[in-house]
């Protein structure tokens, strides 16, 4: 209000300060925006007078004009004022011809002319359009309400000119100076428009105007983006695409774009711009993430394995010295007790047949016992545990050379199914040869009246959860791979049925068998050590089948 108030001040020099300061601050407030600033360049002041009469006899908005006679003079004014329009001779004193009109142009290349002409001169006229003459205008054909029209529509091209000028250069700049890929395609995807950055992708964007947009797009994603592009088209709604792009050397590069759809007159959608960009790099690196967290991930089980190794054999260690104790502690007093059986055997009262029975029981027991012990001390006596990757079918066959001379004493058929070459697993081969022995021992123990000693080993790969006795166990995942053994009792048929085998080593004589070893409890508990399973399926009348599976040890 101040600042109005000092504008408005009578003592203000309104010839000098007034007109700046409202130019700075007003723009073109300070001057009646009715009124329309006419320059007229023109060496006849008859017809210059001419022309001022018509203008001045207009209807509203008015006009302004200032005329000069020689175009050196013009150009003196348009050093000091502003216009929005000039009327130009183009046959002056000072200069003849399009060279009037250049210079001028030249001088104010914004501002719009409209040059004027003899009957004659019209292709003189004409070539000045061409050059950028708004318009032309010959001398003796002009109208009362054509000058005014012809000078607001030379007004408005010239401004709607320098509009899309703007936004075109504007364009320019940034089509220049981005590194995104700017495209404009057709309703058929052939390509009007390609932005500078596309030269390093596919060469000189100008060789591009006119070819399939589709063409260098990978053949197994082109139709994905056929169909982005016509739903954009139909719709009018943008679509994002990733996709690989083929270029003429074979490289392939992954591209990232935006489509936005363009209306015509009609009103329809016309064409495309697509705003894309180069995201191999990114991708690169996303996979060399992926990579390093599957590194981290593969790092963090070898560390969870290695620690479950460590576990496990300070376990297989407690076991061991537990065993130890135990044993001993028991020894002593179990030598004890079969030295009394013993003795009460050969001290029973005769023809006691209960006492007898009784006596033969507990002997049977006691020994039963005592071979547990053993067992027991037997296990624990091994020292520390070498746990490595094994071969389980190179430890059962072991297993089975260390019980041939005692099988050889019992009327059993050895069927032996042995699988070559099966993966790795991490166990103690030692400790793991005793539990195979006490297998054998146990199935012996259950064929007294002979029958079939059937061993095999074999793998497999798990293609749905893993049960146990039927129900589902979570100690093995699905896609693991199981190493097995299998120890099956099958009992002897009658006589006449039994069959041959080359394996096989059948004794006339049936002596009673001892009970020893450990027990399958014992058994049980040291297999799980080493992270595996003990299935035992019993039938009365075929024998029992004991089932052992481990997980295969997996290369580093």
């Amino acid at each position: 209000m101040v600042l109005t108030g000092w504008l408005q001040a009578p003592d203000v020099n309104r010839s000098g300060l007034w007109p700046v300061l409202a130019e700075l601050l007003l723009g073109d407030q300070c001057v009646n925006p009715e009124r329309i600033r006419v320059l007229l360049v023109e060496d006849e002041p008859v017809y210059a007078g001419l022309l001022q009469e018509i203008l001045a006899a207009g209807p509203s908005p008015g006009f302004d004009l200032t005329h000069a006679g020689r175009l050196s003079d013009a150009l003196a004014v348009l050093a000091s004022r502003t216009f929005d329009v000039v009327l130009l001779d183009l046959t002056l004193p000072d200069r003849q011809g399009l060279a009037s009109y250049a210079e001028m142009h030249t001088r104010s290349p914004a501002m719009p002319i409209i040059v004027l002409t003899g009957v004659d001169d019209e292709t003189l006229a004409l070539q000045a359009v061409r050059e950028g003459a708004q318009d032309y205008l010959v001398k003796g054909h002009v109208e009362g309400k054509m000058l005014p029209r012809v000078i607001r529509y030379a007004i408005e091209r010239k401004r709607a000119a320098e509009a899309l000028r703007q936004s075109e250069e504007f364009f320019r700049l940034i089509s220049e100076n981005v590194s995104d890929l700017i495209a404009v395609i057709d309703r058929d995807g052939r390509r009007l428009y390609n932005s500078p950055s596309y030269h390093n992708l596919l060469g000189d964007p100008a060789r591009l105007v006119g070819t399939d947009s589709f063409e260098e797009i990978h053949p197994e994603d082109r139709e994905a983006v056929r169909r982005a592009f016509r739903e954009t088209l139909r719709t009018g709604i943008g679509k994002r695409a990733e996709y690989r792009l083929v270029r003429k050397d074979g490289s392939v590069r992954y591209i990232e774009s935006q489509g936005s759809a363009i209306r015509d007159e009609t009103g329809a959608h016309s064409k495309i711009v697509v705003v894309s960009r180069d995201i191999t790099e990114r991708m690169d690196s996303v996979a060399v993430l992926k990579e390093a967290l599957s590194d981290v991930k593969r790092s963090h089980e070898q560390l969870k394995s290695t620690q479950r190794q460590l576990i496990q054999a300070e376990k297989l260690e407690a076991v061991s010295t537990f065993a130890a104790g135990v044993a001993h502690e028991v020894k002593n007093p179990l030598q004890t007790i079969i030295l009394g059986v013993d003795y009460l055997s050969n001290h029973v009262a005769g023809g006691d047949a209960t006492a007898a029975m009784v006596l033969a029981d507990m002997s049977t027991a006691v020994m039963r016992a005592d071979g547990i012990i053993h067992g027991l001390l037997e296990f624990s006596s091994t020292g520390k545990r070498d746990v490595k990757p094994e071969d389980l079918t190179w430890v059962v066959e072991q297993s089975l050379e260390a019980v041939g001379p005692d099988l050889v004493n019992y009327p059993i058929c050895v069927v032996k199914d042995l699988a070559a070459e099966m993966p790795l697993v991490r166990l103690d081969a030692r400790t793991m040869k005793h539990v195979f022995i006490n297998f054998f021992m146990h199935a012996v123990g259950e064929l007294r009246d002979g029958g079939q000693l059937v061993v095999r080993t074999f793998s497999r790969e798990l293609t749905e959860a893993f049960t146990l006795n039927g129900r589902p166990s979570g100690i093995f995942k699905v896609g693991e791979t199981v190493v097995s053994a299998t120890i099956e009792a099958i009992k002897a048929a009658p006589l006449g049925e039994r069959a041959n085998n080359a394996d096989s080593t059948v004794a006339a004589s049936k002596p009673i068998i001892k009970e020893s070893g450990l027990g399958l409890t014992v058994l049980k508990k040291i297999i799980e050590l080493y992270g595996g399973v003990m299935d035992v399926m019993n039938d009365r009348e075929s024998g029992p089948r004991y089932t052992i599976l481990f997980k295969a040890h997996r290369k580093e």
